[in-house]
């Protein structure tokens, strides 16, 4: 199903605001589009995760680690930051007509990923990251 198939009292455009050359569906726009498998590439490398992740099960079967380190809770929280980038910088595109590199969709990941670690260290003093 498209994300625009719910939206079908508002005349609106079903291609992808990344790659317009095809339709925007779930699948596509989280992980064939060329803009989101690059983010993913780089969050991927970053992180040094090796899985494949080309559909959301393959993301949480990845990302879905036992374990409750800090290590473990880090990566199953990227997760949840990547989608929301992804999906935020579609609804700017899609709203207010404005572009965001990959690089600096990255690199606010990265700060997102930061600020996440540090208030969860900060709370359980404990643990040591390096």
């Amino acid at each position: 199903m498209r994300k625009r198939d719910r939206l079908h009292f508002v005349d609106t455009d079903a291609t992808c605001v990344f790659c317009p050359d095809h339709e925007e569906s779930h699948n596509y726009l989280f992980f064939a589009c060329s803009w989101t498998s690059l983010l993913w590439s780089k969050m991927k490398s970053w992180l040094q995760l090796c899985r494949g992740m080309n559909t959301i099960s393959s993301v949480v079967q990845g990302l879905n680690i036992r374990g409750e380190n800090v290590v473990t809770r880090m990566k199953r929280v990227s997760l949840s930051i990547i989608v929301y980038l992804i999906w935020e910088e579609r609804n700017q595109r899609v709203f207010e007509n404005s572009c965001t590199l990959v690089e600096s969709v990255f690199k606010r990941f990265q700060v997102l990923f930061y600020m996440i670690l540090y208030f969860y260290e900060r709370n359980h003093p404990q643990i040591s990251v390096s």
